[in-house]
């Protein structure tokens, strides 16, 4: 068991419905009242962020005659466990996956398009082929991420800094770009970013993935804000922490009990159902990924404390150039 379960099991509960256990303890009639109004206030504020979330008019992906969602980096962990998902819950969603490598799923309703999604030329034509190939794109998430070895950044070449930068940032920009309908269009279109915890909170020996990661929050918040007046485009920002999958094997995470690794089912089966309501904001996973924000505001002191004690800087090994 870890934090998360413990939050999620226990405390959530209370926190949302104190007034269960006050039902079957004995205390002064204003403190009943109290702990009621409370419990009402706390549930009124949760549904309404919620609600917030799904304002205005949208179709719901399940309830849509056709759907069409592309995947990058679709053929194998997180990506790939969002894919199964789309075709597993949705029979009117056909699912493209642009990947280098194909996926090992075979589904009459997935199409896949081989893309080195480093290379510029090879994203272009990959694109021309899409939008010649289905009219419109109805979700975009972009799955797709590398990282460099775990060096000091004194020690990375420029070439895999740019290829790490290409795929992690400047080529989900350019999908957004070609496949969003224009702002004269109402067809709904639902974005999907994800992103990384090391992107406010960056570890030693990760600087060039942290930094691409930084820039695609910066990226998914400015132009959230540019589309924020039409109700026909969403974005959701997916900020996970280390995800149980090869990207980041070979070495033990420090302090599991606090920071525990990510399932990519649970995960995926979490942004799908936010592609199927079209929720906008973020998505956090996990408990700790919520917070990662304030480490930086906290005294340097307090913040130098704080990533010791996280091992963060310490946990990742130095790989060798081969």
């Amino acid at each position: 068991m870890n934090i998360d379960q413990i939050i999620e099991i226990i405390v959530v509960p209370i926190l949302r419905f104190p007034i269960v256990l006050v039902a079957f303890t004995k205390f002064a009639r204003w403190f009943d009242v109290l702990v009621f109004v409370y419990t009402v206030l706390v549930n009124a504020l949760w549904w309404l962020n919620r609600r917030y979330k799904t304002r205005g008019r949208w179709q719901h992906l399940d309830l849509m005659g056709h759907a069409t969602c592309v995947v990058t980096g679709g053929s194998k962990g997180l990506g790939s466990a969002v894919v199964n998902e789309l075709l597993t819950r949705f029979a009117n969603v056909q699912v493209i996956v642009v990947d280098i490598a194909p996926p090992k799923i075979i589904n009459s309703r997935l199409t896949y398009y081989p893309c080195d999604l480093s290379n510029e030329s090879s994203v272009n034509r990959t694109l021309d082929y899409i939008k010649k190939n289905h009219s419109k794109i109805d979700v975009l998430i972009n799955n797709a991420g590398i990282r460099s070895k775990f060096q000091n950044y004194s020690d990375l070449h420029k070439d895999d800094v740019n290829r790490v930068f290409q795929v992690n940032v400047f080529t989900p920009m350019r999908f957004i770009q070609e496949l969003s309908p224009r702002d004269d269009n109402n067809q709904q279109f639902y974005t999907v970013n994800v992103a990384s915890t090391l992107g406010t909170c960056a570890p030693a020996r990760a600087s060039c993935y942290g930094a691409s990661k930084a820039a695609t929050i910066a990226f998914h918040e400015a132009w959230t804000q540019e589309i924020g007046p039409y109700n026909n485009f969403r974005t959701l920002l997916v900020m996970p922490g280390q995800l149980d999958t090869s990207m980041f094997s070979g070495f033990s995470p420090p302090k599991q009990f606090l920071a525990p690794l990510v399932d990519p089912k649970a995960l995926a089966q979490r942004i799908v159902e936010c592609c199927r309501t079209g929720q906008r904001g973020e998505l956090c996973a996990p408990m700790y990924a919520n917070f990662m924000g304030l480490v930086r505001v906290l005294p340097y002191a307090i913040n130098q404390a704080a990533r010791k004690f996280s091992g963060m800087d310490s946990c990742l090994p130095v790989e060798k150039t081969h």
